[in-house]
């Protein structure tokens, strides 16, 4: 058999589409016409970001950073520390979707090496 693991390349390509959410914009855009909110909480919400990585399957993981010094925020930065948090959350996924997979071919091997030909009348396999 050939070895079969999990690498950055791989989760790569299973990545069909990457979102971001400054959390400061999204509240802002979220409030009713009326609603008030403090300029301290909006400004310690804007420094954070959201990341949603949405996979082939459908399956959406996200990650967050959050800046705590106000001077040193840089939105390129915070979206890739989101990004690079929501990576590391499907390298487990992936991980127990290949060990299953595994689990499933030795499992189906197994099952028909203990099958004979005269076991199943008519079936072909």
């Amino acid at each position: 058999m050939t070895e079969r693991k999990i690498t950055p390349e791989l989760i790569q390509s299973k990545i069909r589409s990457v979102h971001y959410i400054n959390a400061g914009r999204a509240v802002l855009a979220a409030l009713a016409p009326d609603a008030s909110l403090d300029l301290r909480t909006m400004g310690e919400l804007s420094l954070v970001t959201v990341c949603i990585i949405e996979l082939e399957n459908g399956f959406k993981v996200e990650g967050t950073s959050a800046c705590v010094d106000p001077s040193n925020y840089n939105e390129e930065i915070g979206q890739k520390c989101a990004f690079d948090n929501a990576f590391e959350k499907i390298w487990p996924l992936e991980g127990y979707l290949l060990k299953e997979t595994l689990y499933q071919e030795r499992e189906t091997r197994d099952l028909l090496a203990d099958l004979n030909d005269d076991d199943c009348d008519g079936c072909k396999i």
